[in-house]
């Protein structure tokens, strides 16, 4: 917690929204022992239905701890016994190098963003108009007008 002239106010913080049909957990500032005992009953309570599909974005922490990961790890676990799908956004490099150096990177299917960024629309090729000019053709036969 951080205190400003007495005020405390925590270091994390977390949101939740639906986006792609998957319920985005967002996690914001310090992923360590306190935010692991805040957050944890709610990021139970998300991944307590069956077959959900969850994304945990962590491009807004600042820091993970062992407590963070635990956290991670226990979403991860909750997840694969209920049969959903979790997805980690990766977080920024000393994130990511926590989670790497800790060896729990492999366990997760890290994304770069969600929802993913569409697929670019196939280039339409320019159309260009060609202009032809038509020249009647002569039919072989007879020039005087009679059938042959």
């Amino acid at each position: 917690m951080r205190g400003d002239m007495g005020a405390q106010e925590p270091a994390f913080a977390m949101r939740e929204r639906v986006a792609c049909g998957a319920i985005i957990i967002e996690l914001h500032g310090e992923l360590d022992i306190l935010a692991e005992q805040e957050l944890g009953p709610r990021v139970d309570a998300l991944t307590e239905r069956g077959r959900a599909d969850i994304v945990i974005d962590l491009r807004r922490v600042t820091f993970l701890d062992a407590s963070g990961l635990r956290l991670l790890l226990r979403a991860r676990h909750r997840m694969l016994c209920r049969g959903g799908r979790l997805r980690v956004v990766r977080g920024v490099p000393r994130v990511s190098r926590v989670m790497r150096v800790s060896g729990v990177d492999a366990a997760f299917d890290i994304v770069d963003a969600f929802p993913p960024p569409a697929p670019a629309a196939p280039a339409v090729p320019s159309v260009q108009l060609v202009q032809t000019e038509f020249a009647a053709a002569e039919e072989p036969g007879p020039r005087d007008g009679s059938v042959a």
